[in-house]
Order: C-alpha cells, then structure tokens, then sequence
C-alpha cells in the first residue's frame, strides 16, 4: 500500500509539472519546470524567475523561530518584500526551539499538517519521515529540478553535497546551507579554552605553550589568592584531554577519529595520563571542586567578575575579550578572556582540536499533505538566493543595510544606532526573519559577526576566538551527517548510554580520588564488557557509508 501511496503521489507530481503555475504562457511567469524534453521528460530549472506565480498562492510554513520583538511574522519587512516578489503568502505556524521537539511530536500525531516543516528533525531519520506517510516521497526530485539555487549553493562544497544527500545517494530533505555572504563553508569552533590575560599579566608570567607551564601558572595563580584556578567541564572533561590526543566533548562523549578510523579515546592508554595530572592538579586544589555543578552560563560571568579563575575549559566564542563586560553582565572592566588551542604535552606536539565542520545543517521538508508541492520547493529555492539570503539576514536595502564597497551587505545606522536605545538584533527583527534565532534557507554566518563587531567596537573578539580554535589541522570531530542504520542504532543506542554513564562516572571518581575507584586497566576492559566495540563497529560503518556518499 505504502508503494502504491507513493507512485500515486508521483503520478500527482508529474501532472502538476504539466499543469504548473500559471503554465508556459507568454505572460513572464516560470513554468512548473524547465520544460521537458522531446522524449516528455521533465527537465530541471536552471533558473528560478520572480514571481513564481501568476496568481497569488498561500502555503503554510511550521518554522522554528524564537524571536520576541515581532508578533505576526508577516510583518517583518522583510518578510513582506519576499512576499511581493515570489506572490507566495505565507501561513506561519512559528514555535519556539525549546518546545520544537514536542511539538512536532503533538503536530505528527495530529495528522494535519503544514505544507513545510523547517527546520527540525524528524524522530527516528528521515527515512523513517518517508515510510511513515509525511515527509514527501520524492523530495529528491523536487529538489532536483525546481530548486536551482540549492542545488549551486550544494556544488560548491563536496562536504555539503555529502551532508545533503542520504546513504542512498539521494535527498531526502533540504539544509539549511552555512557560509559567509558570498561563500559556503563551516562556521568553525566556537567554544574552547580561554583564560585570563590581565591575570596572567598581573602575574608577570609569559603565556604557557605546554601542559606543564600552565601547571606552574596555575600553582602561581593560587599563591596570588586565585580561588579555583582551572575549572572543569561538568563531566571531569575538558578541550585540555585534547593535549594527549582525547576529545571528550562529542555527541556520543566517547567517539573520535583518529584519521578515518573511529575510535574511543577514553578507551586509550593516553587517557589515563590526562586523568593522573588532573588528579594531581585537583589535590593541589588548582581545580574548582565544584565543577560538577558548575553552570556555564550563570556561575562563569560570576567567577569572571570575582576574579576566582585564572583557566577555563569552556568558553563560547561570544563571551572572550572583554565582552562580558561589553554586553553588560559584569563590571569588571578589566576582566579579558584570551582563547587558546590545546597545549602541549610534550614540546614539537601537534595540536588538535575537536569542532562541529557541518555545512548542511537544519532539516526542512515538505510533507505529503502540500497541494502544490512543486510551489513549495521553489519558494525554498527562493531562500537560497542571495536576494532572499538577505532579506532573511539584513532587510531592506537602503533602510537596515546598504552594500559595502566589498560588495557585501552592511547594517545602517538605524539597526546600529537606534534612538531608543534598542539593540542591533532587536532592532533586525523587525527586518529580518533570521534574526529571531532562525535559520531559513542559508545561514549567513557573516550577519552576527558584524552585529557582534559593532557592538564590542573596533575589535571583533568573537570572530578572533572563532578563528583561534578553528587553527589546528587536525579535528578529531566525526560528521554528524553520518547515518546509522535501524538495525545499528537498535544495536547500539542502550551500549552507548551505559558507556557514556561508566565513562562519567569513572573520569569524575578518578579526578576526585573517591576510594575504591578501580586501576585504568580495569575501566578499559570495563568499556569493552558494555559493548564499546559494537558501538565502535555501527559507527565506523556509518562513515565509510558517509565518505562513500
């Protein structure tokens, strides 16, 4: 039945490319596709003409979007303008990211559904979207012949092009694509190790390059009165295992790559290395013994005021420098967080780093529930286009952005400066989608950078963090568009939590010397008695599959 479903809906796909929107006429408008050949074969667009219909048409949008300036989302002018131009309105259902994953689960139960959902994932992949009746069978298709602009946007990355497309060779869904205005490539790391250069400077000590010149800066910091010199992450890890080749911040906490080969890195003998100095650093009490429950985002600006820190595991890109101070959250005025790779273990080391490279990134798709699913591909290829990049970005031109003499957009007085004192990114939703924390169509990495530029001044600490930890050649990250397959994910999802549990658990009691903790030796043969080789296995075979994409 499924395979009869679909063929109909196949059937239905390839009238509506004959009956299009607003037809072949000799009027100005698109057709449906780029004609058909002389067999009747339909053939891609290779450009996506304005307006994409003759008469206006209505789709409805269930868009992921946190913003609180604007109420209805049609009075964006943005928005607005997109509307002007395509001759699509559109019926937005917004939700906010924290309540996404629920309500999309309330929404698939309902069965009634919008014409496009974006950008969320679909429980259980996006194959089980397909065989499940509502992610709509031949997005590949539709993406292939009615959305040029992201198919060009695609060809311009082979990493792209592989995150985008399934095991399978095909396109299940569109992503939103990351890039600067005119480019398409990763966003970078955006959090690691930064520590306290005024400090420092106060100390009078050059900044450390290896394991042991920090262990002597941190025992200095104490003697100076410094509360908790290093604090670590919640989990006893930190971007510091990086110096001994282990990265212990990943979305299973426990995988890593060494080349192309995946690997446990706790399950190596160099982990107990990290493990011995951090119980030694802690036994000198340089480690705050309330990393455990240490908030990131409340406790650091509070430690950062109160000068309790001289080293910090976990930094994000927007709060180095002095930006804590510059966005208001402390009075600190001295306080500067200066990011750093991962030291040296020994001298002539290579560093490493451990950052998400993803440039297909949100899913988006449109479900079987759309009448006029060619409309709905096109207007998503409308996003891709640098017109619609940035009206979801910047707005207006002439009124929230003017072009740069680089050729790139850049924001205009009444965003930087407005006279009520609003800031730049409130001041953008009212001209932007993106700016209520969306990403419709590409992600224009370049639009906060100079939001965050404009605000801090003249330097632009966030990018120089971004760029920092982004310098290591090596990066021990596995691609997150890798795909397990139901019979591995079955195989490996309850291997994987006991794992992450026993690695937690063991790393935490190990650090803080709790009595009983059993020899290295034991945990690793521990790793291996729950399964961590299966786990390992399911997971090299995802990205062979990936890299064969």
């Amino acid at each position: 039945m499924k395979k009869t479903f679909a063929l109909i809906l196949t059937v239905a796909m390839l009238l509506g490319v004959l009956a299009g929107c607003g037809g072949d006429s000799d009027t100005g408008t698109t057709p449906t596709a780029g004609g058909t050949s002389d067999s009747g074969e339909v053939l891609p667009l290779t450009e996506l003409k304005l307006p994409l219909c003759e008469e206006k048409q209505e789709l409805t949008v269930w868009f992921n979007y946190s913003g609180t300036v604007m109420k209805d989302l049609n009075e964006i002018e943005g928005v607005k303008k997109m509307e002007e131009l395509t001759n699509v309105h559109i019926n937005w259902i917004p939700i906010n990211q924290d309540d996404a994953t629920e309500k999309l689960g309330t929404l698939l139960s309902g069965g009634d559904l919008p014409d496009i959902i974006y950008p969320v994932a679909y429980p259980g992949g996006e194959e089980a979207g397909v065989e499940d009746g509502v992610i709509y069978p031949d997005m590949d298709s539709l993406i292939r012949n009615y959305m040029p602009n992201y198919m060009n946007l695609l060809s311009k990355s082979e990493q792209a092009k592989r995150e985008a497309t399934a095991d399978s060779g095909k396109m299940l869904v569109v992503r939103c694509i990351v890039g600067q205005d005119k480019t398409v490539e990763s966003e970078g790391t955006y959090s690691g190790l930064a520590y306290r250069a005024d400090l420092l400077e106060d100390l009078g000590m050059d900044v450390p390059t290896t394991i042991d010149g920090w262990h002597d800066v941190l025992v200095a910091a104490k003697n100076a009165g410094i509360k908790y010199p290093f604090v670590l992450d919640n989990n006893g890890g930190s971007p510091l295992a990086l110096s001994w080749g282990v990265a212990t911040m990943s979305q299973t906490q426990f995988l890593q790559l060494d080349g192309d080969k995946v690997i446990c890195g706790q399950a190596q003998d160099s982990y107990k290395g990290y493990l011995d100095t951090m119980k030694q650093w802690y036994s000198e009490g340089l480690i705050n013994p309330n990393f455990t429950t240490f908030h990131f985002y409340l406790d650091t600006p509070v430690s950062v005021q109160n000068n309790e820190t001289m080293l910090y595991s976990t930094v994000l890109s927007a709060f180095t420098g002095n930006n804590y101070h510059t966005f208001h959250m402390i009075d600190n005025e001295k306080a500067f967080l200066q990011p750093i790779v991962a030291p040296q273990l020994n001298p002539g080391d290579t560093p490493m780093q451990y950052g998400l490279r993803k440039i297909a990134k949100g899913p988006c798709f449109i479900s079987t529930s759309c009448k006029n699913p060619e409309l709905a591909a096109k207007w998503l290829d409308f996003q891709y286009t640098e017109e619609g990049q940035y009206l979801n970005w910047y707005g207006i031109e002439g009124v929230s952005y003017t072009m740069g003499e680089d050729g790139t957009p850049q924001y205009t007085d009444a965003v930087l400066h407005d006279p009520n004192g609003m800031p730049p990114s409130d001041v953008l939703q009212k001209y932007a989608l993106n700016q209520g924390s969306s990403f419709m169509g590409k992600h224009d990495i370049s639009a906060s950078w100079k939001i965050s530029a404009a605000t801090a001044g003249e330097n632009n600490y966030e990018l120089e963090a971004v760029s920092v930890w982004s310098s290591p050649e090596k990066n021990a990250f596995i691609n997150e568009s890798i795909t397990l397959t139901a019979d591995e994910g079955y195989a490996t999802n309850s291997k994987a939590t006991s794992i992450m549990t026993l690695i937690d658990e063991y790393t935490i009691s190990y650090i803080v010397g709790t009595e009983g903790v059993k020899p290295f030796e034991e945990f690793q043969k521990d790793l291996y008695e729950y399964g961590l080789q299966d786990v390992i296995d399911a997971y090299q075979a995802a990205y062979d599959r990936y890299l064969a994409r």
